[in-house]
């Protein structure tokens, strides 16, 4: 299994080719980060030391420094991504590099972000080994990943390629990873789509207004968190 799985330079070219054609965040995105941004306003928190790992062109991490008083930087693997954070961005500090081959300081964060990552390294675990011990004692993890259960059941585009890991995790396996190294403090799945299966049911338009007409759509909107039919999970976690 393991040497069927793209090399760093196959997955190093994907995300450059993916972030020279999307400079701009997505619907999707944008919904993920206001999630995100919404979690972190309700941590105690003052002149934080933030690292937003994957961060990609950069946008959210520059969300990140306007919406808090510490210091924000941000990684990602690819150089494009950086190079066109660092250019629409220039008060903020990126830095491209490997994640898993970068020395970072050992409890120096008080908080890391981590968005889409988890499912796209090739030892999931060892990159949460990682994170445990860049963040201070008490510090928090806002952690996302694709949900398994959402991508099997949604044609999202057409064939996603191969030159990029795609170990998307269950709800469970999410949170069991999690809880080896940090306490589970929230967790939440959002963005609705999926057209296959049962989320072909769940997802209909029709099925949606008629329920609406029987009850308000935070309850909606609470089922299908309770049911896990969200596309991206997400946790808040804490280092003891």
């Amino acid at each position: 299994m393991t040497a069927e799985l793209p090399s760093l330079v196959e997955q190093q070219a994907y995300w450059d080719d993916r972030w020279t054609r999307q400079n701009s965040p997505n619907e999707y995105q944008l919904q993920r980060g206001e999630t995100i941004l919404g979690i972190l306003r309700s941590i105690p928190l003052r002149h934080p030391e933030i690292l937003d790992l994957g961060c990609g062109t950069g946008w959210f991490t520059a969300r990140l420094a306007e919406a808090t008083s510490g210091r924000v930087t941000g990684i990602d693997l690819s150089e494009t991504a950086i190079a066109s954070a660092r250019r629409s961005h220039p008060g903020v500090e990126f830095r491209a590099a490997n994640i898993l081959e970068t020395p970072l300081p050992a409890g120096h964060y008080d908080v890391v972000i981590s968005q889409e990552v988890l499912p796209h390294v090739e030892d999931p675990p060892g990159y949460l080994d990682l994170i445990a011990r860049i963040l201070k004692p008490s510090g928090y993890l806002i952690i996302t990943s694709a949900n398994r259960f959402v991508m099997e059941r949604w044609d999202h585009g057409g064939p996603d390629p191969d030159s990029h890991l795609k170990l998307y995790p269950t709800r469970r396996q999410f949170a069991r990873m999690l809880r080896r190294h940090f306490r589970v403090l929230r967790t939440t799945n959002v963005i609705s789509v999926g057209d296959r299966g049962i989320l072909r049911l769940a997802n209909s338009a029709r099925l949606n207004r008629a329920m609406t007409r029987l009850v308000p759509q935070r309850y909606v909107d609470r089922f299908r968190e309770w049911a896990g039919l969200g596309y991206t999970l997400i946790a808040l976690a804490q280092k003891p």
